[in-house]
């Protein structure tokens, strides 16, 4: 009876799952196999060109996908350092303080993509926000170029993945024991070191679930790249728009979106693998 009553429960979530992902997906794999035939959408084939054609090219290995996986990396860690002191500040507020601040970290979700990139499109251009603080700081003498150019793209990025690297966090250190910390500080190690031992170990599992959303968003980013990056920008969920929509080439577009979701799980994967031996390492050193 009850798995009975937990297949009930489960079914709906189940045929929505195959329904609006796993079909689609296979759909995909399907069309990466046809062909693109001069005056004909595509013809029905099973061939491997599509892939041959991307994956033999250096120029598309390099400029696309090792592009795409460096801009994501860095986007991603630069998350993280930004991030990490503001989960850890979050935790230690309560009340109204703790409610404002939580609400300015999840405001870039709480926007619509769209209105968020032009609002950022004001703040980039040459005689906005970013560029006149900038100035009047001196930071810099003259306006630099953050609109059409990577800078805008990473900037954005950060921005947007921030959220979710706190969200993950907090949970994480607020699920700690404060008696660890406090028990490391009385034994003489400073704060650095009650954080590299004791922190920065149990708040693992927050972090590379943190890692896992923004790494995979920045991967296949493809709405920021296409408002604020160069006409030639060549992140990997932009070159599947342009080959999809502009040129009309859904095979190629096809076959690069399983190459984009293989290499992400493949990343993911080795991730995956990294964080486990660190947290059994943790567990290790606690028995």
């Amino acid at each position: 009876m009850k798995s009975r009553g937990a297949a009930t429960l489960l079914a709906p979530a189940v045929i929505a799952l195959t329904i609006f992902v796993v079909l689609p997906l296979l759909w995909v794999v399907r069309t990466s196999f046809n062909e693109t035939v001069d005056g004909a959408y595509m013809v029905s084939a099973f061939t491997f060109d599509n892939y041959t054609r991307f994956l033999g090219s250096s120029w598309y290995l390099i400029n696309t996908l090792w592009f795409s996986i460096r801009v994501a990396i860095v986007t991603t860690l630069i998350s993280v350092l930004l991030g990490y002191p503001v989960a850890l500040y979050i935790a230690q507020t309560r009340g109204l303080q703790r409610s404002i601040l939580v609400t300015m970290v999840l405001s870039p979700l709480l926007i619509g993509l769209v209105t968020l990139v032009y609002g950022w499109i004001v703040i980039f251009r040459g005689g906005g926000l970013l560029n006149s603080l900038m100035i009047a700081l001196q930071v810099y003498d003259e306006p630099v170029r953050y609109m059409w150019d990577l800078k805008g793209v990473i900037i954005l990025l950060v921005y947007i993945g921030m959220p979710y690297i706190v969200l993950s966090l907090l949970d994480s250190i607020e699920r700690l024991n404060p008696s660890f910390v406090e028990a490391a500080r009385n034994v003489g190690a400073n704060r650095w070191t009650a954080f590299w031992r004791i922190t920065f170990p149990l708040t693992l599992p927050g972090l590379y679930a943190g890692l896992v959303i923004v790494f995979t968003l920045n991967f296949s980013a493809f709405a920021v790249p296409l408002m604020v990056g160069a006409n030639d920008t060549q992140m990997i969920g932009l070159v599947i728009y342009r080959e999809a929509l502009l040129n009309n080439d859904l095979p190629f577009a096809s076959s690069l979106s399983v190459i984009m979701i293989a290499a992400n799980a493949t990343i993911l994967m080795g991730m995956a693998f990294v964080f486990g031996k660190l947290i059994l390492n943790r567990l290790e050193v606690k028995r």
